[in-house]
């Protein structure tokens, strides 16, 4: 996932996560005394350095500084009296836009990955800072005004691109309610960006552990994985909920009630304290959304996003639950009838068993057994794997960064095209305490041309070094480098709001879910997929990896559309008397079919919920551009360096400089089309003498 959480797409900048480089911050005496007229509105770009702001005193300080030019900022180009021109004021503008995303992608940054707490407090603290000034901003009506009377006519289609998508986000902000509406905005606003980040701040700081009174209930596990968990001093072996713990535990421990308790654990990090922060955010959009005249929020977040409607998003998770009712009935049959073979008896799956359970099948249906495969990924091997893959295709080459960095641990690097610098990055790879405990790619900031090259980081959990990985870790490694690419590759724009990840947020996943496909093609693991004697994976092996990718799609894709409508459902009504727990769980109900965990209170950790509020249907309508978009790889090669050159100019490339649509249209050279993914859907839980 990109980290970003949804306000208007100018108010989306606040809380995104990202960092900055060098460039000197303005005195606040010398933004606060310069002359308010025509000749004042210069473009300034300032960039905060980020390895100076790696003490809680210095990120107050600089992001103090910066709040008060931005004020200043702002003023001026409220009282400009001139003609505003594209050079004579959006100019400015566009400055004023890049510094403030420049601050805010700072402070987030060190907010989520910081290993001070004192920081990731200050970094928080910033953020709620800066909420006024884009406030301010975002409702000013003698801005908007300016903006509007731009001539554009001979503008170059970035331009005309900027204006159009600022004026958009103008009118989703409110700035045409009376002035005590647009005041109650503001408050609200604040009080928005104050809840989501608590809210957030509780899933990242709730690790929870599952204490074993002796290595024999870690029966099931790998040995490597057993070996790394020692008994501590007290005698006692602690499992936490942090991915590398959980996943294998969840997929291989053979003690079905250890699992139950591990599930309860995980499903009830951040709760109670979330519960109540959840209503509150609910309440607050609900307002919030009313107030610019929309039914609820659900209706507003949609407005400006491909689908369009809440409406088109409940037709289309309808559409897919068509799909997907008989592979989900299928492969839930299997599950039963494996399980009873443990339990004789059993009358249904439950939602701790499905993972273990799944492997089982894989292995005896199948023949893949994981453990084995995780013999082939190691975190280095998989990191350097995917670096080649992404100069080999796209033709570019990727060199170490000599840079300073927040935590040893971090990677920098820098993207480059022949002797053109596209970007740079860092790799935050490993968990610790007090970090995002998600996978994700922050921005840094974004490129501007002539200003700034484009820089992000990502933040996963995977294990270290030489240390084992699962395939699914490797997937995701190389969906989250997805999204990096893309962020680095449309950093070739002039324009805030244009360059970078700043298509419709429904579009956002669809690169990043189309290279995952690389992940399962021979040629491309083969160069690092390698066990501890240096044996390459064999060939047989991924074959049957292939064969059993989909087992589980139905039941997968049944439980990320529980996801979607809870997401949706959540937003699309009054938040009055809402019971989360109740409603969460009548979700899981009606699209899957695991009963909810009686203890479980997932809904209080589900950070999506604060940061993709009712959109977490972008997955699904992503994954479904995502395939279509592929099929081109599918008849061309997905080594062909041609169609990559392509896709990389007409899908990348663009940012925001063109609706979505326009641009997979352009690429595939007729319509999207939803039928591969459907087709794909439909094969789910489809075996050679398996059709219950």
């Amino acid at each position: 996932m990109t980290k970003r959480i949804l306000f208007s797409a100018v108010f989306l900048a606040l809380l995104g996560l990202t960092a900055c480089e060098r460039a000197e911050t303005p005195a606040v005496e010398e933004v606060a005394q310069a002359p308010r007229a025509e000749a004042a509105l210069q473009a300034d770009y300032r960039v905060p350095d980020l390895a100076a702001l790696q003490t809680a005193e210095d990120l107050k300080a600089a992001c103090d500084a910066e709040v008060a030019a931005l004020v200043a900022d702002v003023s001026r180009l409220e009282a400009f009296a001139g003609k505003p021109t594209i050079d004579g004021y959006l100019e400015a503008l566009n400055a004023m836009l890049v510094s403030f995303s420049n601050m805010t992608y700072a402070s987030s940054v060190l907010a989520s990955v910081h290993p001070d707490e004192a920081v990731r407090d200050a970094g928080d603290a910033c953020s709620q800072a800066l909420t006024p000034v884009l406030s301010d901003y975002s409702l000013s009506r003698p801005i908007y005004e300016r903006v509007a009377a731009v001539d554009t006519a001979m503008a170059d289609p970035d331009a005309r691109r900027f204006v159009e998508k600022q004026l958009q986000d103008f009118r989703l902000s409110g700035v045409d309610r009376d002035e005590a509406t647009r005041a109650r905005i503001k408050e609200l606003q604040d009080e928005i960006t104050r809840v989501g980040q608590q809210f957030d701040r509780n899933i990242n700081d709730a690790v929870g552990y599952l204490e074993l009174d002796s290595a024999d209930q870690l029966a099931g596990l790998p040995q490597d994985y057993i070996d790394a968990h020692p008994p501590g001093e007290n005698g006692k072996i602690r499992i936490s909920t942090q991915y590398p713990d959980l996943f294998p535990f969840m997929s291989y421990a053979e003690n079905d009630e250890l699992r139950r308790q591990m599930a309860v654990i995980y499903n009830n990090r951040a709760y109670p304290e979330n519960e109540a922060l959840l209503q509150e955010l609910l309440a607050l959009r609900f307002e919030f959304a009313q107030l610019l005249d929309f039914d609820n929020y659900a209706q507003w977040v949609t407005a400006d996003k491909m689908v369009g409607s809440p409406e088109r998003v409940e037709s289309f998770l309808e559409e897919l639950s068509g799909y997907t009712a008989e592979p989900q009935d299928r492969e839930y049959a299997m599950l039963l009838t494996r399980l009873r073979q443990d339990q004789p008896g059993a009358e249904r799956v439950e939602s701790w068993q499905g993972s273990y359970l799944q492997e089982k099948i894989s292995a005896e249906e199948f023949q893949v057994d994981s453990k084995e495969v995780r013999q082939y990924f190691n975190y280095q091997g998989a990191r350097d794997g995917i670096l080649r893959l992404v100069q080999d295709l796209f033709n570019v080459q990727i060199k170490p960064w000599a840079t300073g960095t927040w935590h040893e641990e971090v990677e920098g690097y820098e993207l480059w095209d022949g002797e053109e610098l596209i970007g740079r990055f860092y790799l935050d790879m490993h968990p610790r305490e007090g970090k995002y405990q998600h996978a994700a790619v922050a921005q840094i900031r974004d490129g501007i041309t002539g200003q700034q090259v484009p820089l992000a980081t990502l933040m996963c959990n995977f294990p270290r070094g030489g240390e084992l990985m699962e395939h699914s870790q490797v997937v995701t490694f190389l969906h989250e480098f997805g999204h990096l690419i893309h962020y680095l590759f449309a950093g070739g724009h002039h324009w805030s709001g244009v360059s970078g990840i700043s298509t419709e947020w429904d579009f956002v996943e669809a690169p990043s879910q189309m290279l995952q496909e690389w992940v399962w093609d021979y040629d491309t693991i083969a160069q690092f997929a390698k066990n501890a004697e240096g044996e390459i994976i064999p060939r047989d092996l991924l074959d049957r990896m292939v064969a059993a990718r989909d087992f589980g799609l139905g039941m997968g894709t049944r439980r990320q559309l529980s996801l979607a409508a809870m997401s949706l459902g959540i937003y699309n009504r009054s938040p009055e008397g809402l019971d989360l727990k109740a409603f969460t769980d009548d979700m899981t109900r009606q699209y899957t079919k695991f009963e909810p965990l009686p203890e479980g209170n997932f809904y209080a950790a589900f950070p999506h919920l604060n940061g993709y509020s009712a959109i977490y249907y972008t997955y699904q309508w992503s994954l479904a551009i995502a395939s279509d978009m592929f099929t081109r790889f599918e008849q061309e090669g997905l080594r062909n360096v041609e169609t990559a050159a392509e896709y990389r100019e007409k899908i990348l490339a663009p940012g925001g400089a063109r609706p979505a649509a326009e641009l997979v249209t352009d690429f595939l050279g007729r319509e999207i089309s939803t039928k591969p993914y459907a087709d794909r859907l439909s094969r789910a839980g489809l075996k050679a003498g398996i059709t219950e």
